[in-house]
């Protein structure tokens, strides 16, 4: 069982197609969420959509994940060609930390989704080690205090440089 951080490869594709709207405040702006799993999950860029498959049940948290605000695209100078998308350091940045509530129980990574779009796939991440909060989790992510783009948390296109 694992793990694997990475863009979802279909949202990779549903960009160019317009079927998510992700910059907070624009019009129609999709919910997105992020879920909490497990040490025995299997998620990875491979997952079309959001899966409560070793999902984290208990210990304060809610199933389905919480709420993330505050996200925007980075890096929106690019095409798209024949070849595949062409885009300058394109990101997720979430802008907002998020501390999601749960305690006593295992947790070894997220999935970031679009609940708006049938719970399409955005974004896996391994945490590395499982973890045992004893109130929670605190997720800083964005540019702050990024010395380089390719730094960030979520690249969309995997190492650009």
């Amino acid at each position: 069982m694992s793990i694997t951080t990475g863009p979802g490869k279909k949202f990779l594709e549903e960009m160019f197609l317009g079927i998510h709207t992700l910059s907070e405040g624009s019009p129609s702006s999709d919910v997105i969420k992020v879920a909490l799993y497990g040490p025995n999950a299997v998620l990875g860029p491979t997952i079309d959509t959001y899966t409560t498959s070793n999902e984290v049940s208990g210990g304060g948290y809610t199933a389905g994940g919480d709420i993330l605000t505050g996200l925007t695209v980075v890096g929106s100078s690019g095409s798209s060609r024949g070849d595949g998308a062409q885009f300058a350091d394109p990101y997720v940045n979430p802008t907002d930390d998020m501390t999601i509530l749960v305690s006593g129980v295992g947790v070894r990574g997220l999935m970031m989704y679009n609940s708006s779009q049938s719970d399409r796939n955005i974004f896996t991440l391994d945490f590395g080690t499982t973890l045992t909060p004893t109130t929670g989790i605190l997720l800083t992510w964005g540019l702050t205090n990024v010395v380089e783009l390719k730094d960030a948390l979520i690249p969309l296109l995997g190492n650009t440089i």
